[in-house]
């Protein structure tokens, strides 16, 4: 089995997962959408890290208005310690990695200590180096799948970039069904 299709069986067993609301949560309930989200979006870092062999991957919702969007973290993977992004990624606080991402499709960076779309962040990125993705369902952006590289830089190939746009699509794929009660949690 060619690698890209271990990540995407990967992805297809996590989204079996999300028959909301048809899992029991820890406390015995019916899991919310939220839940299921989270629970999908963990898997699916885990296997990204695998995959691509980084520190960190996760799996974001965009909302909110053009100018005043925000993304929301779902849920991530770290396998060299505990996360310590934010939750949330407030577009008027990264306007330069917002920018590139809504108008490339794409935020690749060798090296988030020299680049200077991130020189104004406040916190700086938790990161060294960032290779993340946006997906569109209808021509609207629907979520982002991020890879991040703690400690060194990391300059990502062409080939980590379309395998990443691939995995996005099928990510954003699951999320669209979702987004309406997604926005309201």
């Amino acid at each position: 089995m060619d690698r890209i299709e271990g990540l995407f069986a990967a992805m297809r067993a996590a989204s079996q997962d999300m028959a909301w609301p048809a899992t029991e949560s820890r406390d015995g309930g019916l899991e919310t959408v939220g839940e299921l989200a989270e629970r999908y979006a963990r898997a699916v870092s885990e296997a990204l890290c695998e995959h691509f062999r980084c520190s960190h991957a996760s799996l974001w919702l965009l909302d909110g208005e053009p100018g005043d969007y925000r993304l929301r973290c779902l849920g991530a993977h770290a396998t060299d310690g505990p996360s310590l992004q934010s939750p949330v990624c407030e577009q008027r606080a990264y306007e330069g990695y917002f920018d590139a991402l809504l108008h490339d499709g794409v935020f690749n960076c060798a090296d988030a200590c020299v680049d200077p779309r991130l020189s104004t962040l406040q916190p700086p990125p938790t990161w060294r180096a960032m290779l993340d993705v946006s997906g569109q369902i209808n021509g609207k952006t629907v979520g982002v799948l991020a890879l991040g590289q703690r400690g060194e830089a990391r300059v990502w190939t062409r080939r980590e970039e379309l395998d990443l746009r691939r995995a996005t699509a099928k990510a954003c794929l699951h999320l669209h069904g979702l987004r309406h009660e997604l926005e309201a949690v």
